[in-house]
C-alpha cells in the first residue's frame, strides 16, 4: 500500500468531497429503511466502491512485483485482467447455477488464472497475445491446484476473509453513524475506501504467496 499511498489518498479524498457535497441530500435512514440495498446506489457509498474497483489496478502490479521485480501494468494488462476476472465470474457463476459445489470447484481451480495470466504477457505484448495467455493461465490455474483443492480452497476462505470482515465491519459502523450523526459520512466514506484498499493488498499478498509455492512445487516434480 505505501507504493501507491498518495494515490491512494487522493481517492479517498475524492470519497471525501463526494460525501460532503451530497451530505444534505442523503438520508441513509430513509434508504435503509425502504430498500437495504438500495445503500450501494447512495453516492458515498457508491463512489467508494467505483474507485475500490480502479484501485485494483493499483494493488495488483504491486503483488506481482512479489513474483518480477519489474513488473508494470500496461493496458494490455488491464484488459487481460478484466478478461480473466469476467471468465471466471462467468464460469464460477454457471458452475452455481448447476449447484453450489461446482460453483466452489470451478472458483478454486481458476483462483490462480489471473496471476499466471498477467505473467505470460509480457510489457510489450499486443492483443493477439491476450487469448493465448488466456487459455494458458487457465489450464496452468488448474494444473497448479488440482493437487492442492483443499489448501488452495482454505486459502481463498482465509483471504476473503481478511478483506470482507474488516470491510463489513466498517460499513456498518458508517450505517450507523450515518444515520445517527450524517456529517460523520466524510469520515466514514474514506475510511471505507481505505480499509478496503489495505486489506485487499493484504489479500493479494497472500495469494501472490500461495501462487509462487504451488509454481515452485510444480516445478520440483
Amino acid at each position: 500500500m505505501r507504493e501507491r499511498f498518495a494515490v491512494y489518498a487522493l481517492f479517498a479524498l475524492g470519497c471525501a468531497a463526494t460525501a460532503w457535497f451530497v451530505l444534505p441530500n442523503v438520508d441513509l435512514y430513509d434508504v435503509i429503511a425502504n430498500h437495504p440495498l438500495a445503500l450501494v446506489s447512495t453516492p458515498p457509498v457508491s463512489v467508494v466502491l467505483a474507485l475500490a474497483l480502479v484501485a485494483l489496478f493499483f494493488i495488483l502490479p504491486s503483488a506481482m512485483r512479489r513474483l518480477e521485480p519489474d513488473f508494470r501494468m500496461t493496458g494490455m494488462r488491464v484488459a487481460l485482467t478484466i478478461a480473466v476476472l469476467v471468465l471466471v465470474a462467468v464460469v464460477t457463476e454457471l458452475g452455481y447455477a448447476l449447484a453450489v459445489i461446482p460453483g466452489i470447484v470451478v472458483a478454486v481451480l481458476l483462483s490462480q488464472a489471473l496471476i499466471g495470466a498477467l505473467l505470460r504477457v509480457r510489457a510489450g505484448a499486443g492483443p493477439r497475445d491476450v487469448l493465448p495467455a488466456l487459455l494458458g493461465a487457465v489450464r496452468s490455474s488448474v494444473h497448479l491446484t488440482r493437487e492442492h483443492f483443499a489448501t488452495t480452497l482454505g486459502v481463498l476462505i482465509a483471504s476473503l476473509a481478511i478483506l470482507l470482515v474488516p470491510f463489513l465491519l466498517v460499513m456498518l459502523t458508517l450505517i450507523v453513524l450515518g444515520v445517527r450523526l450524517p456529517p460523520t459520512l466524510v469520515v466514514m466514506a474514506p475510511l471505507l475506501f481505505l480499509t478496503f484498499t489495505y486489506f485487499e493488498c493484504v489479500r493479494y499478498a497472500l495469494i501472490v504467496r500461495w501462487y509462487r509455492r504451488l509454481a515452485s512445487q510444480a516445478a520440483s516434480v
